[in-house]
């Protein structure tokens, strides 16, 4: 059987018998004359990537499925390996377009810029890929939540309840989002965040490891160093370290898990002196046994965690409370270890001293997060 092919689909099968050439491009039996469009897409394509910075750029096509079934039945004639996918034929020609108008380099992986090429609408274009922005946060507002969480009443929309403003809290997520949208002309962001601490908890010390993604950029060359500086006049949420860093950053973040240290101002139902100080230094080297806390049940499954406290110290306070300063294994709940959550930690400070104890206010001191800087970006 001889099949009449275009020139551009013809060229990928060499000079193989069976294939006739001809000048029409919408009797091609494969294309149905779909690649005629090729030269106009890539300008197309290209217009659209002035609109945004970048130094790198991938390449993507799509077809309808019948092109590849008609592809495949022309190939079956052959003999195997006489032809060239018109898939990567047109990623290959496409890629060389865009090198040669712009001197940028394709990148496949970790490219800056995406352009597709949609064979079946006829229409392409080039989107900014996410930037991604590693760095350590502090909170030092006790009334700030991590990420945005919107207002059960009106679902974000705005209400009486949240004042118009959507949020049950205000949010780290949103304190660092404005700066760096504004810098990186973005339009959207998430903050993807090594843990997270309750609303009234403070991080303090070197900061909790952050990656921030900022969603269609136009701008790449931030000066992230002024964003930092910007940000040392927020007296809610500040940054440190911030540094442009690879997407893979984000399981990096997420998926580690850090010892931390914390500060702890503790009281009880009777005054609290250096006798109960004493006891508390004891549980240093205590593994505990904690049930899912009563607090994160709706969201969490009923399950009995195993945790070390590696060192917790206790001085008086006054005011008959004391502050202790504790050192804990990741994923160790503090509150409860204070309070024993009804005895669903075992042993607590409340067991150990034989009386209700309050964490009335608690701090993240430091997280034990070096193996970030071994990471190669």
């Amino acid at each position: 059987m001889a099949f009449r092919l275009c020139e551009t689909c013809a060229s990928r099968f060499g000079k193989s018998g069976g294939i006739s050439r001809l000048e029409n491009e919408k009797e091609c039996h494969i294309c149905r004359g779909s690649l005629a469009n090729s030269e106009r897409l890539a300008k197309e394509a290209l217009a659209s990537s002035a609109e945004f910075e970048w130094s790198t750029f991938s390449v993507a096509s799509s077809f309808q499925q019948s092109v590849f079934v008609r592809e495949e039945e022309v190939a079956d004639s052959l003999a195997p390996g006489m032809f060239t996918s018109m898939k990567n034929s047109l990623n290959s020609y496409f890629s060389e377009k865009i090198a040669a108008a712009t001197g940028k380099k394709n990148a496949q992986r970790f490219a800056e810029a995406s352009f597709e090429f949609d064979f079946i609408s006829g229409k392409a274009s080039a989107r900014p890929a996410p930037a991604y922005v590693f760095g350590r946060y502090l909170k030092l507002s006790r009334k700030h939540c991590q990420s945005r969480w919107h207002c059960s009443g009106c679902g974000g929309r705005g209400c009486d309840a949240c004042g118009g403003s959507g949020q049950n809290y205000p949010s780290v997520e949103d304190e660092i989002g404005k700066v760096l949208l504004g810098a990186f002309g973005g339009r959207s962001c998430t903050l993807h965040a090594s843990g997270r601490e309750d609303v009234d908890v403070r991080s303090l010390g070197t900061g909790r490891p952050f990656v921030m993604e900022v969603k269609s950029p136009k701008k790449r060359g931030v000066d992230l160093a002024a964003l930092e500086r910007e940000m040392d006049d927020n007296p809610n949420v500040r940054v440190a370290g911030l540094k442009g860093v690879k997407p893979h950053f984000v399981d990096a973040v997420c998926n580690s898990h850090f010892d931390k240290e914390y500060s702890a101002l503790v009281s009880a139902e009777r005054k609290l002196g250096t006798a109960d100080a004493k006891l508390v230094d004891g549980l240093s080297g205590a593994f505990l046994f904690q049930q899912t806390p009563k607090r994160v049940l709706a969201r969490r499954a009923d399950l009995e965690r195993r945790r070390k406290i590696y060192r917790v110290s206790a001085r008086e306070e006054g005011d008959g409370k004391l502050r202790l300063c504790i050192f804990a294994e990741a994923g160790t709940y503090i509150k409860e270890f204070i309070h024993s959550d009804q005895g669903r930690t075992k042993p607590s400070v409340s067991e150990l001293l034989g009386c209700n104890t309050v964490c009335e206010e608690l701090d993240v001191v430091g997280i034990r997060d070096f193996f970030l800087e071994t990471i190669v970006d």
